[in-house]
């Protein structure tokens, strides 16, 4: 990084009015997210500093980091966390509906890695391959691309830990540091991928940026990650022509129940497909609306065309054509969590009260 990373970290050079680090720590933050470490190195102090007054801030130095590639860095981290974690490089730029993403509750406490489209020619790093059920068979990393690589994606160096591997996972990750500093934290995992079950989950629909060398710092500078399109007001939908597209979670649609009922109003809109009716996001909200007796609920509608669609469910191929026929002509539901959509939009909040929906 030349000049540009001179006296301080990488993480603290600016986008749009924020140091990239307190960006990330930011949007962690705004997803509820009550306690996050960050291991610093280079100009540590300068973090410190920054986050001194954060209560849900803990920064650890890491006072090898000349000679640690990042194993002892992810030692440090996870040296007082108990329970599943969620792993993001401090000098990554992504829109908030990624880290919403990451961060959500699509993947069931397990363990994720993200990954951002098929390994390619101009790339190198960390890759992986999973097989047909996302399941992931195979992790590298690698110093160039090879035909033998074509049917691996590409890390994202993001990452998901979950309850079922976490304590392993530190145990590994303390007894490799042991032996050298010099090697990655991803070593622990691909040494011991029959212990540590992971899923590979794909992020390329999403804006997602590093950067290494200035002209991509550059580059960066001149993209605005968070544009987003002006959304219609919502408008009434009778929820009998409504369709959901995939099962639901009673627990979760029973919850979400309670809370409409305790408020009294209906604060989000669900997003639905022009003419058809297919409801692309909020399958709870349908149950609810539903299970109150409520005659209409707010709804922004869309062409399925301009959504982005792909699936969490890597066996089953899903497409707006694909969800049409089996929704409308098969009259078939997809399993929960299996359709995934992203808009070009904020979904907006509104306020509708209960009873004027009856």
């Amino acid at each position: 990084m030349e000049q540009l990373s001179r006296k301080e970290p990488k993480c603290l050079l600016p986008y749009k009015g924020e140091r990239v680090l307190e960006r990330l720590v930011r949007q962690i933050k705004e997803n509820g997210v009550k306690r996050i470490h960050i291991t610093t190195g280079y100009c540590a102090n300068k973090i410190a500093e920054i986050f001194k007054d954060d209560p849900v801030v803990e920064t650890i130095e890491n006072k090898y980091y000349e000679e640690d590639v990042n194993i002892l860095s992810m030692s440090l981290a996870l040296q007082n966390v108990n329970g599943p974690v969620v792993i993001f490089e401090a000098d990554t730029i992504m829109e908030d509906a990624l880290v919403k993403f990451v961060l959500g509750q699509d993947f069931e406490g397990k363990s994720v890695w993200f990954t951002k489209g098929r390994f390619n020619g101009s790339q190198y790093g960390g890759i992986l391959k999973s097989d047909k059920y996302g399941k992931i068979t195979d992790i590298r990393i690698v110093a160039a691309y090879n035909l033998q690589f074509k049917n691996y994606s590409k890390l994202s160096g993001l990452m998901r830990v979950g309850g079922n591997e976490i304590e392993l996972f530190k145990a590994l990750i303390n007894k490799y540091a042991k032996t050298t500093i010099k090697q990655y934290f991803l070593n622990a995992w691909i040494e011991n991928i029959k212990l540590l079950t992971g899923y590979e989950a794909d992020i390329s629909n999403y804006k997602f940026f590093t950067f290494n060398k200035p002209e991509e710092y550059y580059q960066v500078q001149n993209t605005d990650i968070d544009e987003m399109q002006d959304v219609k007001e919502p408008e009434l939908v009778d929820v009998g022509i409504l369709h959901g597209i995939e099962a639901n979670d009673p627990d979760r649609a029973s919850d979400l129940q309670e809370k409409i009922q305790a408020e009294g109003v209906w604060t989000v809109p669900v997003i639905v497909t022009k003419g058809t009716y297919l409801v692309l996001d909020g399958q709870h909200r349908l149950e609810v609306a539903k299970r109150l007796g409520l005659h209409k609920i707010p709804a922004i509608t869309v062409d399925y065309n301009d959504v982005k669609v792909w699936t969490l469910r890597k066996e089953i191929n899903v497409s707006p054509k694909a969800v049409e026929l089996k929704v409308l002509k098969k009259h078939e539901i997809y399993p929960y969590k299996t359709v995934k959509h992203k808009f070009g939009f904020n979904i907006p909040s509104v306020s509708y009260s209960l009873k004027d929906l009856k």
